[in-house]
């Protein structure tokens, strides 16, 4: 039986790509954040990787209040089926707010189910104005996306000083920073 089970597993037929969901974690406008998440997708759609980008400016305006406790809105729910629930990866691009990331993104991991997230992998880019890249709030979302029992990786490019690195039209102004991005895409991608 257990060898049965093995060679259908073998043999089975390839399924499509797996579902990544590219999170700009600020719900501040015209933020850095999202201009990173994009290009991030960007990488991810040139390599014929299925990709959607969630901005959390796009969060109901009231999603905080009851919505977080139980009350969930029908816009609130198709946007936690979508993003979290139909992805098997996430990327956390996390701009640094008072040396950890911002309350939104906070808000927004509590507004779902602690099961929405078990045994998916994760995968955390820093990006900060200052020098460290938003080192201390990369380590802050690890840990809580471990006690979410979710698979964080390795790697978590840091983009500081972000003004010099990309425009805010996406375009890159330092080609060493477009290929650690790159480089970590595709590291993640197979991850």
């Amino acid at each position: 039986m257990v060898i049965t089970l093995v060679l259908l597993w073998l043999f089975q037929e390839p399924t499509s790509a797996h579902m990544i969901t590219v999170i700009s974690s600020t719900n501040r406008p015209n933020s850095m954040s999202l201009v990173v998440a994009k290009a991030y997708r960007e990488i991810l759609t040139a390599h014929q990787q299925e990709s959607q980008l969630l901005d959390l400016q796009d969060l109901p305006a009231d999603f905080a209040g009851p919505q977080l406790f139980g009350a969930k809105s029908d816009v609130w729910r198709g946007i936690e089926e979508r993003f979290i629930i139909g992805a098997d990866k996430l990327v956390f691009v996390i701009p640094e707010y008072q040396g950890s990331f911002p309350g939104v993104l906070k808000s927004f991991l509590d507004g779902n189910a602690p099961r929405n997230f078990y045994q998916k992998k994760a995968a955390i880019v820093g990006v900060s104005d200052g020098r460290a890249g938003n080192l201390r709030g990369q380590d802050h979302l690890t840990g809580i996306l471990h006690y979410l029992k979710m698979h964080v990786h390795f790697s978590k490019p840091k983009l500081s000083q972000i003004n010099t690195l990309i425009d805010a039209h996406g375009q890159w102004l330092d080609p060493a920073a477009e290929r650690m991005l790159g480089d970590h895409v595709m590291d993640f991608m197979s991850y």
